[in-house]
């Protein structure tokens, strides 16, 4: 993170733009074959709206059949027990977080790209655990465009600027 960012996701005093938040992982997404990020939707201003997994690197390279197994599991009027039974042996639990469902909740996205990192880099047995048995899902912000406008206030506060008004707030 420090490479791309110029600091520690968590620092005290630094909060992340949406646009930065997805400049990193796509950099983690590029760097890693356990981890692929891809966008789940635009905003109502605009920007965009990710999603990152992370899970072993056989998993990522699979995850679109992982993806149709939840997903053939979700109805049980469609997948009979006996295939049911089946899809569950072979799938994977997939466990999403959200951050930032408010906006004043800027803790989350600078954990979450923390997080991000920790689960593709680090070999210890308990990460690994966890990569070769959950897909770790994450969305670092899921109010991007009021995450963005709290970062504008943050960092006109401590700028020692009047903030935007809460009419700048939304449409």
């Amino acid at each position: 993170p420090l490479k791309v960012l110029g600091y520690i996701p968590g620092e005290n005093g630094r909060l992340t733009y949406s646009a930065d938040v997805y400049k990193y992982l796509d950099a983690l997404d590029a760097a890693s074959p356990r981890v692929k990020c891809w966008s789940i939707g635009k905003t109502e201003e605009g920007r965009d709206t990710r999603a990152c997994a992370v899970a072993d690197e056989q998993t990522i390279a699979n995850l679109d059949k992982y993806k149709k197994i939840t997903a053939d599991l979700t109805d049980p009027r469609k997948t009979p027990d006996v295939a049911a039974r089946q899809l569950i042996a072979t799938g994977k639990p997939i466990y999403w977080a959200t951050g930032s469902i408010h906006s004043g909740e800027t803790g989350s996205v600078e954990m979450l790209m923390e997080l991000g990192y920790r689960l593709a880099i680090d070999d210890s047995p308990a990460i690994q655990s966890i990569r070769n048995n959950v897909i770790f899902v994450f969305t670092p912000t899921t109010e991007v465009d009021g995450h963005d406008r709290e970062v504008d206030n943050r960092r006109a506060q401590e700028a020692g600027q009047v903030p935007p008004s809460m009419v700048y707030w939304g449409k």
